[in-house]
């Protein structure tokens, strides 16, 4: 099993007994004797285990561990190595978060499985992150489009309402003839200009300060941090989706264009006021011909 590891003793005799051992299992071992230089020296390699002696000049393990675990993130585990056998500080070693306290001297052979369990049981969380968070995206994306859902987008107003994200802008895309599209080269072509449409928006817009949602069916909504050149997104989403090319049936050729309604009286305590008047601008955009942007 491979992992990093990180030994903050100060004692050279007890690191360089550690190091050689831990060496020979294949592990990638970093050394440090000045406690004071821990937090910098973890952020900087992320091990995967430290093993942290107790008893150090200037600033103890206890202290170390208390500094760490208190940091929201921190979630590498901790292994006290001491002198100190009493049941006490055994007992306080594992109250800071520490998931093991060896006494000192240690048998290797211990050591050897104390360690192995300790990089297992990283790996493990390590691994339950990167599931939740492809959940997270299960939920809150659109399987079709790759574009956030409904269900984000009542987060995002949540958030929107609390000042905690903040927009000028508001925008509303929606296929032409779309129907017609299914009808004529079935539902998977659909599918397909769709995903492609969902792409330009995502490249027209900025994926750092903006969002983009698909509202429904064959409509989109993009929030957009800043009004400046708002215009100009627009149009440009306009004429991408003029040059879309998608394979069709043989001898069969199609055009796609969006319309789309464009606000700028973003009030942010009043959402439902924002998505009508963004649809009341989409709809002016197509009752005048399709294929054109509407402000109001």
């Amino acid at each position: 099993m491979s992992g990093r590891i990180l030994i903050i003793d100060d004692e050279p005799h007890n690191l360089n007994i550690l190091r050689i051992f831990l060496n020979s299992l294949h592990y990638e071992i970093f050394t440090l004797e000045d406690g004071k230089e821990a937090i910098a020296m973890i952020k900087e390699i992320m091990p995967d285990l430290i093993l942290l002696d107790v008893m150090m000049p200037e600033i103890t393990g206890f202290e170390i561990c208390k500094q760490l675990t208190g940091e929201a993130d921190f979630d590498t585990p901790i292994i006290f190595l001491s002198a100190n056998a009493q049941k006490e500080d055994i007992l306080q070693g594992l109250r800071l978060g520490a998931v093991d306290y060896l006494t000192k001297p240690f048998d290797l052979d211990v050591l050897e499985r104390k360690v192995e369990i300790a990089l297992h049981q990283k790996a493990k969380i390590k691994n339950l992150k990167k599931d939740n968070k492809q959940l997270a995206k299960l939920v809150y994306v659109d399987a079709l489009t790759g574009l956030y859902n409904r269900a984000y987008l009542d987060i995002t107003i949540r958030m929107i309402e609390e000042g905690k994200k903040q927009f000028q802008a508001a925008m509303m895309v929606d296929m032409d003839y779309f129907k017609d599209i299914n009808d004529n080269f079935g539902h998977l072509v659909g599918d397909q200009v769709l995903r492609e449409v969902a792409t330009i928006i995502l490249s027209k817009i900025s994926s750092e300060h903006d969002l983009a949602f698909r509202y429904g069916g064959d409509e989109y909504l993009v929030l957009l941090q800043s009004e400046e050149n708002c215009v100009e997104i627009a149009d440009s989403i306009i004429k991408a989706v003029d040059s879309l090319k998608v394979s069709l049936a043989p001898n069969k050729s199609q055009e796609f264009s969006v319309s789309i309604g464009l606000t700028k009286n973003f009030d942010p305590t009043c959402f439902e006021q924002i998505i009508s008047q963004a649809d009341s601008a989409l709809l002016g955009a197509k009752n005048s011909g399709r294929h054109q942007i509407k402000i109001r």
